[in-house]
């Protein structure tokens, strides 16, 4: 039977806005060296004023969680699960705008509805990319036992073994994963265990002959029980681009104000 305890969240960090950021540039009646087949004369361009804005927005959002189950019987370890969500997102908008006159492109008031109010033309292009990704993963780890543990099985090996009526020599045995359980311990434990391998030497002197037909053996394992554990990693990548284009057209004789 297993027992179950509640995740929890062990590292959340809020998403983060980076603030927008602009460049705009503003150039207002460039002029250009035209020259016309067989004239000399000097034009002003068609374009009375230009502006560029670029503008930049970009969000991070991360979160992790950590989850655990435990067996009811002992206690340890039975399964983890790790979660992670990261998220990024930008958008990137560029606007231009441009003012023309009606004279430069070659038009005349009955183009426009309202003689007074300039022609508006407005072009806009977006795309937008989104990606996510899954990544899942399960692994089985294999665990040592503690050396309490250890020595504890040898204490009770112990016990039942000065229990014996057949009065058999008590020898041990220890695997890989309890020699490097005991070899990683604190100093104190190694010397606890030590003195009860003394202890069961000097019951071997005092018992007589034996009478059974095999030694009685105390295998001590190192080796835990393995647990499992499952992560799962999402990966949102996000990106907007939208380009706007505005087109101003002033009507015939409307005066521009340069600065």
């Amino acid at each position: 039977m297993l027992s179950t305890v509640q995740p929890s969240i062990l590292k959340t960090t809020l998403p983060k806005e980076t603030l927008p950021f602009g460049i705009n540039r503003y150039l207002t009646n460039p002029y250009s060296n035209n020259k016309i087949a067989g004239s000399e004369k000097t034009e002003i361009s068609n374009l009375s004023s230009f502006a560029l804005s670029m503008q930049l927005t970009e969000i991070n959002y991360s979160e992790s969680s950590s989850g655990m189950l435990y067996r009811s019987s002992d206690n340890s370890l039975a399964l983890k699960a790790n979660r992670s969500v990261n998220v990024n997102l930008k958008m990137e908008k560029i606007q231009f705008d441009l003012t023309m006159t009606a004279e430069s492109l070659g038009l005349d008031a009955s183009v426009f509805a309202n003689k007074s109010e300039p022609l508006i033309i407005k072009l806009q292009y977006s795309q937008t990319d989104l990606q996510i990704s899954s990544e899942y993963l399960v692994k089985k780890h294999k665990t040592i036992r503690t050396p309490q543990e250890i020595i504890q099985e040898l204490v009770k090996g112990l016990t039942t073994a000065m229990q014996d009526p057949d009065k058999r020599t008590i020898m041990y045995t220890l695997d890989e994963e309890a020699i490097q359980s005991l070899v990683q311990s604190d100093p104190k434990l190694g010397k606890l265990f030590g003195e009860l391998v003394m202890l069961m030497n000097a019951v071997n002197l005092m018992k007589e002959q034996s009478l059974g037909d095999h030694d009685y053996v105390i295998r001590l394992s190192g080796k835990g029980k393995p647990y499992n554990e499952i992560s799962e990693t999402t990966d949102i990548q996000g990106y907007a681009k939208e380009y706007s284009v505005n087109i101003t057209v002033l009507p015939p004789k409307t005066e521009l104000t340069v600065t």
